[in-house]
């Protein structure tokens, strides 16, 4: 693989032993080739898995400092259409090597959202950290998203979305009048009620 990628380093590891720890399962690409020790083969099963394979990483890092990550870790090779295969590290031992495949996948799709989110939502930055603030944030801007849309749809002519947002955008606290205002027909004046005071 390329050298130019991230090395897995002991932040990695150290990530790794805390999710592990917590009951978690994790599934991540191999970002270059952290050793592993003591491969064994296990069956393979799945027309794109290439290998399916358990060892463990280094016992010591750097410095001789301790991995904190000392559990047996497992690599999944899977085939690609088009590049390279691509190798996953995984600490879940019982879940079939498609599946571990697929859940990769399923992360992958959750990236492209967020990029999505980040090019068309213009999110620079979440107002708050707990999880109600931000999915309230990513719902109001898919929500300004959507009526953008409805306004561009709406419109006579063809506009682009950039530039409706920025029409909006520059327009949103200015009082306009209805569209085609000055061709309605006034309204008629109001009728006055006459007083009559009974003389006596």
């Amino acid at each position: 693989m390329s050298s130019g990628r991230p090395k897995a380093g002991p932040g990695d590891f150290s990530f790794w032993a805390a999710l592990a720890a917590a009951g978690c399962r994790f599934v991540t690409r191999r970002k270059s080739n952290p050793p592993l020790a003591g491969l064994k083969d296990r069956p393979v099963r799945g027309a794109a898995i290439l290998a399916d394979q358990v060892g463990t990483l280094p016992r010591r890092l750097a410095r001789s400092r301790q991995n904190p990550y000392a559990k047996p870790i497992r690599l999944v090779t899977v085939a690609r259409p088009e590049g390279p295969p691509l190798e996953l590290l995984t600490n879940d031992l019982e879940t079939e090597a498609s599946a571990i495949a697929a859940l990769y996948q399923a992360r992958w799709q959750v990236e492209l959202f967020f990029r999505w989110v980040k090019q068309n939502l213009k999110i620079k930055r979440f107002l708050g950290t707990s999880e109600h603030a931000i999915k309230l944030q990513i719902l109001t801007a898919l929500i300004a998203y959507l009526l953008l849309r409805l306004a561009q749809q709406a419109l006579p002519q063809p506009a682009s979305l950039h530039h409706l947002a920025r029409l909006v955008k520059a327009n949103l606290m200015r009082r306009h009048p209805p569209p085609a205002a000055a061709d309605r027909t006034p309204p008629p004046p109001q009728l006055q009620l006459a007083l009559t005071h009974a003389q006596t």
